[in-house]
């Protein structure tokens, strides 16, 4: 049996080219200022409707379109199939999904923290795994652009 072999440090190098990392940054602040807006306007706007948790959850799911999208045709220019990335996003999704359903549900309902506390860190830590997990697992397929390395 073949021994596994580790990713090495021009593995690492390529993943955080700096021109993938601003076209991520450009698409996640983007996605990120959606969500964000979405959140506020959601649960102040529906506050008889919507607790903090659910407008962030509904905040995050219009977001991860607008993400997809953009992640898919600009930051890493991926031909691969619908098919197969969509799932794999789906299961990233629903991972941020859960972050920003509890964050809320505990921050807001549990210690009475504002809304602006879990919305925050939501916006912090989705975008530090969302862009390890898109170069690595979903959009791994790509081609290789020259602007890349």
């Amino acid at each position: 049996m073949p021994a596994m072999r580790l990713p090495g440090i021009s593995s690492w190098r390529a993943t955080f080219a700096p021109r993938r990392v601003l076209k991520f940054a450009s698409v996640g602040l983007a996605a990120t200022v959606v969500y964000a807006l979405c959140a506020s306007l959601f649960a102040s706007a529906g506050s008889r409707y919507l607790s903090p948790a659910t407008a962030s959850l509904a905040a995050y799911a219009v977001a991860a379109i607008f993400s997809y999208l953009g992640h898919k045709f600009f930051t890493f220019m991926s031909a691969g199939s619908h098919r197969f990335e969509v799932p794999r996003f789906a299961v990233l999704t629903g991972c941020g999904l859960a972050v920003a359903y509890l964050l809320p549900a505990l921050l807001v309902g549990q210690f009475g923290l504002p809304i602006s506390v879990p919305i925050l860190l939501t916006c912090i830590l989705i975008p530090v795994v969302n862009f390890v997990v898109l170069e690595r697992w979903i959009f791994s397929g790509r081609a290789e652009a020259s602007l890349d390395k």
